[in-house]
Parts: C-alpha cells; structure tokens; sequence
C-alpha cells in the first residue's frame, strides 16, 4: 500500500486496545515486583496473585485483539527515521508482543503445574481451568521462563516509551500523537510540547 493510501494515525480500536493493554502490563510489572520483593503478610500477597493472575488473562485477551485489529488495519506510513531506528522499533514492538505471551502461557503453566492446587479465579468471577497436571519439573521451568519474559518486558516498555518521547521531542514528528486518543468530541487536548 502506497504511504498516501495509509491513514494518517491508527485507529480508534488500535489506539484504544494499546493504551489499555499498556496499562494491564504496567499493573503486571508493577504486582510482580511487590509480589516478590514488597514483603507483604501472606494473606496480602495471595490476594496479589489472584489479581495478577486475573489481569494476565486480560493481558492475553488484549493482545490476541490487538494482534488482530494490527493485522485488519493498515498502519500509518513509516517516519522518516533512519532504518536502524525503524528496524529497532520493528524488533521492540513484535518482540513485546512475543515475550508477552511468553510471560502469559509461562504463567499458566506455572499456576496449572503448581503443587498446590489453587484455582485461578479470573476476577472471582469464572474459574480459569489448568493446562497441566500438577508437576514440580514443568512448575520450576514455567516459573524460569515467566520471570525470564517478564524483565525483558520492563526494559522492552521503557524502551518504546523513550522511543515514543524521542520522536515527540527531539525529532518533532507525529508518531506519539498518531497514538494518542483524539480528543475532537471534548476540545482539542493540550499541547505535549
């Protein structure tokens, strides 16, 4: 498709699938290092994992669509960015999506092969069934993996977002706001700049 057939920002449905999935994998991040590291009471920390838990299925619901939609749609042309850069955001943005699922699956095996039988309750609503039997071996290697995924992701995010900040403030294109949500019902948005 020629750059002038392509729209000039994403969509409404891309836009508005992405800035929700990047909240549900923030939260993500955010809950897992607490989970681990904030030494909380027992009872408090199980209530995390539910919840972290919940919002991976969420997580995975999000990126399926967002998968979907980005292949329906077509995307808007390429800045004119040197070829590195545009093949390190390439390389950044299917390797979020690759390593997000990796977090995703590692995740449920790592609940379905748990020894102790919890059910996955997705927002105490409907029980998520296991994937596994219960198996220390497959339990310890899901539980590598997640946590494997789950770094590269941080630095994966913080990566786009410098990408994305780098575009708006130094080169002074269009790329952050073609993602941004258009504000034209409600006033115009205020200025990034």
């Amino acid at each position: 498709m020629s750059a002038e057939a392509r729209p000039a920002r994403w969509s409404g449905l891309i836009i508005s699938l992405h800035w929700a999935a990047a909240a549900i994998v923030l939260a993500l991040i955010a809950l897992g290092w607490i989970m681990v590291y904030g030494g909380l009471d027992a009872a408090a920390t199980f209530d995390l994992y539910q919840w972290h838990k919940s919002l991976g299925f969420a997580a995975l619901a999000f990126t399926a669509a967002r998968l979907a939609a980005r292949f329906a749609a077509s995307a808007p042309p390429a800045p004119a960015s040197p070829r590195w850069e545009r093949g390190l955001a390439a390389f950044t943005q299917m390797a979020l999506y690759a390593l997000t699922i990796v977090a995703i699956v590692s995740g449920w095996l790592v609940v379905s092969a748990s020894p102790l039988p919890i059910p996955t309750r997705f927002f105490n609503l409907i029980v998520i069934p296991n994937i596994a039997p219960p198996d220390p071996s497959l339990f310890a290697a899901a539980t590598i993996a997640h946590k494997l995924a789950a770094w590269p992701i941080a630095l994966l995010v913080a990566l786009h977002v410098a990408g994305a900040l780098k575009h708006h403030f130094l080169d002074r294109d269009d790329v952050l706001r073609r993602m941004l949500p258009s504000w034209r019902r409600f006033g115009a948005p205020p200025p990034l700049a």
